[in-house]
């Protein structure tokens, strides 16, 4: 037989129920609570990690050294290579002798350092800017490393297409000083190739 459920069993129960509806509102508002709380310290964290992470990029790229600040091994292969083509180009080295022929030795001297100059300008407009002011002394190295490596390959140059070099120096001296000027440029484009 059936118990007879009276109207107070029944008001007990809804009573009962009630009660631990509340209790679990409040423990689902306090769980809010600690979930919006532990959001905030989440993005916080975020946030602090994306500081450190851009603080780092800025640390990598301010450590990490600039390619125009050290000469190595590769950038005079570089050098040599755009000095040979700036020289062979367009036939540089013929007209280089043509005009060799008509300058005197005093203006073939005044050559080397305009190239000096002219490469400076070059080298300076098109990748020493970028560099912090502390490594500008690096330029002259480098271009006198370049200059050096042009007036070479003029001469090789020179030697192998120009059948009369060598024979009179004047005129020797003055075809390296016309030639070697479009050599360097041809050797710090060569540089700068591949550079940041």
């Amino acid at each position: 037989m059936k118990k007879k459920v009276t109207l107070k069993d029944l008001d007990k129960k809804i009573s009962t129920l009630l009660k631990e509806h509340k209790e679990l509102l409040k423990e689902h508002k306090k769980l809010e609570k600690t979930d919006a709380k532990l959001l905030r310290q989440e993005e916080s964290e975020l946030s602090g990690l994306e500081k450190l992470q851009k603080i780092h990029e800025d640390l990598s790229r301010a450590v990490s050294p600039h390619p125009l600040r050290r000469l190595t091994l590769k950038d005079l292969a570089q050098g040599t290579i755009g000095a040979f083509f700036g020289v062979l180009a367009h036939f540089t080295f013929f007209y280089g002798v043509k005009v060799a022929h008509q300058i005197s030795v005093t203006r073939a001297i005044l050559l080397f350092p305009l190239s000096l100059v002219v490469g400076a300008i070059f080298l300076y407009a098109t990748g020493f800017r970028k560099v912090p002011k502390r490594f500008l002394w690096y330029l002259p190295v480098r271009l006198f490393a370049l200059q050096l490596i042009a007036i070479l390959m003029a001469i090789l140059v020179l030697a192998i297409f120009e059948p009369e070099f060598g024979h009179n120096i004047a005129d020797s001296f003055k075809a390296v000083a016309t030639v070697s000027l479009i050599g360097l440029l041809g050797a710090i484009t060569a540089d700068l190739i591949g550079k940041e």
